[in-house]
């Protein structure tokens, strides 16, 4: 069942948390190609460092996270890979969660131990910022998997040193002891 609109609005950590155990779903060419979320990044808007809308930034880059809590945002990183973010919150509320890595579910033959590799298995470009997630492209669906608290690891989120002390907030989440989180983030 895709999840509701309502879902997208709640608090952006636990929105990060709340997707573990989720399928992101994308159709691409006829073919469903989809996979269980196992590893996010929450990035708290105006307050966070990390965050691409830190201290309010508006450019053409972020716009997508202004949007209303359901939508895609995603943006290309070291010239050569595509990040995909669900937008949280309520519009001019710019938070959102990294998709870090996927259990591969659907016609992925490809590795989703990364960000830019999820990306590429499931075929999502920068085409697809803005996207309502409640659309036919792209979206999540609830598989009825409810993920206990003790089953979910944090810690401090991925590449993001520039961030000063933002960069240590325990706000990256995955599936304790899964074999598809990120390759050097295995624990």
């Amino acid at each position: 069942m895709k999840l509701p609109q309502s879902f997208y609005y709640q608090d952006t950590t636990k929105l990060a948390k709340s997707l573990l155990g989720k399928r992101l779903v994308r159709y691409y060419r006829g073919r469903r190609r989809s996979g269980i979320i196992v590893e996010t990044e929450a990035y708290l808007g105006a307050k966070d460092a990390a965050a691409h809308t830190w201290k309010n930034r508006k450019s053409a880059r972020n716009q997508s996270m202004y949007l209303d809590g359901g939508h895609s945002y995603i943006y290309f990183i070291y010239g050569m890979h595509y990040c995909f973010n669900v937008v949280a919150k309520r519009a001019e509320e710019p938070e959102a969660v990294l998709i870090r890595a996927l259990e591969p579910a659907e016609n992925v033959a490809l590795r989703t131990d990364g960000p830019g590799r999820l990306c590429k298995a499931l075929a999502i470009t920068k085409a697809l910022d803005g996207e309502s997630l409640l659309g036919e492209m792209i979206f999540i669906e609830d598989v009825g998997r409810k993920i206990p608290a003790k089953e979910i690891s944090a810690s401090p989120r991925i590449g993001v040193d520039y961030a000063g002390a933002a960069a240590l907030w325990p706000l990256r989440f995955s599936l304790r002891n899964s074999p598809f989180l990120s390759r050097k983030e295995k624990r």
